[in-house]
């Protein structure tokens, strides 16, 4: 046998591999194109097949980038979260931030004279200016002292606080203080924290006839009586009486401007919340940022997206008008004690400060890219009801209790009105505020948010798409590794030979 003869043999063996693959391809238009008996029926087929095969190709890449963009879906459950421990944190304060009765003449440590003092006939704007000024020494006064207490010209929580139940429990009289510059002396219940081992006894306020669950042991309702000190407000500084209300989650700083709720006098305020869960899978975070933890000190903050815009807002207004903007320093009682020795005080920003003054032209989305939406966020839609608060026939007892609680902190402003007014009861009706919050009887709806392509949708859209087009399934890869190993085991065998 000469080599011509052989190489045609040769030639002969791959091509007959080749065509009984194709006789038996999986994909119907491969088979079609080898067992043609034309060569106008070979050509159909091939043309139909390069037709489907760009078609299979088109959207099989639709599908990869839609993988690859990662767009997300949104599901929808609801879930009953009626338990004590998903109560939210609930942070309230007066109005007025200061006590007329109680402005100091003496100054803050810090201050080197008192705040100027406002003549006998002064303007709004120069009382303003006395209480900006002395807010600020009190604010920077607390940052250096590292324990944050509450400012001796506002109210004391035993000043406002009449009562507190929480499920049938008297509240303990150690809430969170938290100290604002605009809003004075505030508190925060937290009732992981500031519930009793004490039931409620008599003279705490009890509804019997409203709904089923408040007011028992079991229910899941907060009830504040709080008292407002109307006669020691300053008419320059604001010209309503209210508590403000903000309610939010545990653990988490309270920034007081957003959704907060006002709480009138002589009215029970009655609060129903219903929470709303937003669950992110992407681009979000759960806990605190790099900055944040070495600001903080603490794991206990929770991390919000607000919380990150402000202080990166803060570190901004720092770095681009070269002030201390007063709410770092708000938020600084919740620093780590070892980074106020550090912080600057004495450049505090000033309303003079044009820089300051634009503040809000800050851009904080593109300069502060690492502020992430919560992984987990929780809104809270409030619905509000009111109602005279005492009735007519509940002033003389109410009375007898604002009267106790006017004793047990030493208050006699009140005397004078009370012996000029024809009912005696009237100079304290101005000054009652209740409120009851708990949460609304509906389930708490849950959004989550997941991948609308994962990996096993990829590879089930692509197997589709070959299926559907060129008839071509997993199997059909294994049988054409299958081809290669032949042709392969067949060019080992001819080289052995040869």
């Amino acid at each position: 046998m000469n080599m011509s003869e052989s190489q045609s043999k040769k030639e002969k063996n791959l091509l007959n591999i080749i065509k009984d693959w194709l006789s038996n391809s999986p994909s119907h238009g491969i088979r079609r194109i080898c067992l043609a008996n034309s060569l106008f029926g070979r050509i159909f087929w091939s043309i139909i097949f390069l037709i489907f095969t760009s078609l299979m190709c088109f959207f099989s890449l639709t599908v990869i980038r839609k993988y690859i963009a990662q767009p997300m879906k949104i599901n929808l459950s609801v879930r009953q979260y009626q338990d004590p421990k998903y109560f939210p944190a609930i942070t309230f304060c007066n109005l007025n931030p200061i006590r007329k009765l109680k402005v100091p003449d003496k100054p803050p440590n810090h201050l080197r004279s008192p705040p100027r003092r406002p003549s006998p006939n002064h303007t709004d704007r120069e009382l303003q200016h006395t209480f900006d000024e002395l807010m600020n020494g009190y604010l920077t006064e607390n940052f250096r002292k590292k324990h944050p207490t509450p400012m001796k010209s506002g109210y004391v929580l035993n000043d406002l606080l009449i009562q507190c139940t929480f499920n049938g429990y008297l509240c303990n009289r150690s809430l969170t203080p938290f100290f604002h510059p605009n809003y004075g002396n505030c508190y925060t219940f937290d009732n992981d924290l500031h519930v009793s081992d004490i039931p409620h006894n008599g003279t705490t306020q009890i509804w019997t006839i409203d709904d089923d669950d408040e007011g028992t042991d079991d229910g899941y309702k907060l009830f504040l009586e709080l008292f407002l000190h109307q006669n020691e407000y300053d008419p320059s500084l604001d010209d309503r009486a209210a508590f403000r209300v903000f309610i939010h989650r545990k653990n988490e700083i309270p920034i007081l401007s957003q959704n907060s709720l006002f709480l009138a006098s002589k009215t029970y305020t009655k609060l129903i919340f219903s929470q709303r869960m937003i669950i992110f899978s992407q681009k979000c975070r759960n806990d605190l940022t790099v900055d944040m933890e070495d600001i903080f000190g603490s794991t206990s903050i929770r991390y919000s997206q607000a919380l990150c815009y402000k202080l990166c807002e803060i570190r901004l207004i720092t770095n681009q008008c070269n002030c201390t903007d007063r709410l770092f320093m708000v938020f600084s009682q919740f620093f780590n004690r070892n980074l106020t020795n550090k912080i600057k005080t004495n450049d505090s920003c000033s309303l003079k400060n044009k820089c300051f003054n634009n503040r809000h032209r800050l851009n904080s989305i593109q300069y502060c890219p690492h502020c992430l939406p919560e992984c987990e966020l929780i809104q809270y839609t409030i619905q509000s009801s009111y109602a005279d608060y005492p009735n007519f026939r509940s002033i003389e007892k109410v009375s007898k209790r604002i009267k106790r609680f006017l004793r047990r902190i030493n208050s006699t402003s009140y005397e004078n009105r009370s012996t000029c007014s024809k009912n005696p009861n009237e100079a304290f009706l101005d000054d009652i505020v209740a409120v009851g919050i708990t949460a609304s009887p509906y389930a708490t709806e849950i959004l989550s948010e997941s991948p609308m392509y994962t990996w096993v949708d990829l590879i089930s859209s692509i197997g589709g798409q070959t299926g559907l087009w060129i008839g071509v399934s997993l199997i059909s890869f294994v049988e054409l590794v299958e081809l290669l190993f032949l042709l392969f085991r067949h060019l080992i065998r001819s080289f052995i030979i040869v």
